[in-house]
């Protein structure tokens, strides 16, 4: 054995033994290393939709997340493969599950059996609610201050008016408001045409996810100026001529409309046309024009027709002279003498109520050389009506005619209804 211990080749014989053995036990750690490295892969696949199976006919459900996380662990050849074809499938089954709340788990199939498949989240708590659908009105929805200044929208016409909403009962029962919203640029002036999408709200203006058909209804808006309508009112200006009287005043145009800022049209009640009556001598109609009012823009019309009720100044007859041939003293008789109302103040007018159309006859007596100077010219006749008071008054009638002659009316006085002008 020692011979053999200090022989060189016997040595080498065992050095290259140890170093065979050595380097196949190497070998074999580096291959079983590679062998589990290249054997087995973890990978995650993200956004993966999931589907699901019910009665959409007749059900609505909520609860069910549109996509979830899986990972997938197993050979990665296998791996690979699931990932590029992408023939895998994840759903819940709730084809047999009755209306109401349901904790259900997301399933999955067409992954490898050699695959370890784990998914994210594994159970969801959905619900089933039956489907319903119902009509809404639609409500057109406009910011009006958009609108240039004085413009009003007038009306709104939105086509169709009603819209079929679907979905959960829950939620059609929950819909507060189906608004067509509206949009444009400051500034407007005229009516416009647009389509628009219809938006379904709750009560607390949060949006519904519900079907709506049609999507999009036709509004028309009528925009206009801002207007009113006021009534017209006659008042008398001026005085009527010797003689004349007006009875009444009156025009076919009951109201008039007026355009212009809300603030001013807001504040008139009334337009009051004011009337000259100082040149009327007989029943008519005539055209006065209209003034427009502070702040008013423009009005429908600029003049009205008046229809004047007027009693003309009677014709005076000429007057009868009568002679009493003993004593020789003559008398002279003028009828329908006007009695003339004098002193009342401007603010106020006067109407005679007897004699009813303020006419007297006047007798004269004296001398055939001072009853020649007489005529109806110079026959004055009148009341002093400056202490007026609203309401009837009497006057004695005077008289500014020749004192040569006697005088002797049909009247002594007379009675007038006096009232603001």
């Amino acid at each position: 054995m020692d011979k053999m211990m200090d022989n060189p080749w016997f040595l080498r014989i065992i050095a290259l033994a140890l170093a065979i053995l050595l380097f196949v036990s190497v070998k074999s750690d580096e291959n079983n290393t590679n062998s589990i490295s290249s054997g087995t892969q973890i990978d995650v696949l993200r956004d993966v939709p999931v589907e699901v199976y019910y009665d959409d006919d007749n059900s609505v459900v909520t609860g069910v997340p549109q996509t979830v996380t899986v990972t997938i662990e197993g050979p990665s050849q296998v791996v690979l493969s699931a990932k590029m074809i992408k023939d895998y499938k994840l759903f819940v089954d709730l084809s047999k599950l009755t209306y109401g709340e349901h904790r259900v788990e997301i399933q999955h199939e067409n992954f490898s059996d050699k695959l370890k498949v784990r998914i994210d989240p594994v159970y969801v708590n959905v619900e089933i609610e039956e489907k319903i659908s119902k009509q809404f009105r639609v409500d057109p929805d406009m910011n009006e201050g958009l609108l240039a200044e004085n413009y009003i929208v007038k009306s709104y016409d939105v086509e169709p008016k009603m819209v079929t909403i679907t979905g959960a009962k829950s939620v059609i029962n929950s819909i507060g408001y189906v608004k067509a919203t509206l949009d444009g640029n400051p500034g407007i002036t005229k009516s416009f045409d647009q389509k628009a999408s219809v938006r379904v709200l709750d009560r607390d203006l949060n949006k519904l996810d519900v079907i709506v058909e049609p999507k999009q209804v036709q509004v028309k808006v009528r925009v206009e100026e801002y207007s009113k309508d006021i009534p017209v009112v006659l008042k008398q200006k001026g005085t009527p001529k010797q003689g004349v009287t007006i009875n009444n005043l009156s025009t076919n145009m009951e109201s008039i409309r007026l355009y212009g800022p809300p603030t001013v049209l807001d504040k008139l009640d009334q337009l009051t046309v004011d009337v000259d009556v100082s040149k009327l001598e007989a029943s008519g109609d005539f055209d006065v024009k209209l003034a427009v009012p502070p702040g008013v823009t423009r009005m429908s019309h600029d003049k009205i027709k008046v229809v004047g009720d007027v009693t003309p100044a009677p014709v005076t007859e000429p007057p009868v002279e009568e002679e009493d041939t003993v004593s020789g003293v003559s008398e002279k008789t003028f009828d329908n003498v006007a009695v003339e109302v004098r002193g009342l103040p401007n603010q106020l007018v006067s109407v005679f109520q007897t004699p009813t159309d303020g006419l007297v006859s006047v007798k004269a007596r004296g001398t055939p050389e001072a009853l020649d100077k007489l005529n109806s010219s110079n026959i004055a006749l009148y009341v002093d009506a400056q202490n007026a008071v609203i309401g009837d008054n009497t006057f004695p009638i005077k008289t500014d005619a020749s004192t040569e002659v006697e005088w002797e009316m049909s009247a002594s006085e007379v009675k007038l209804t006096v009232k603001e002008a």
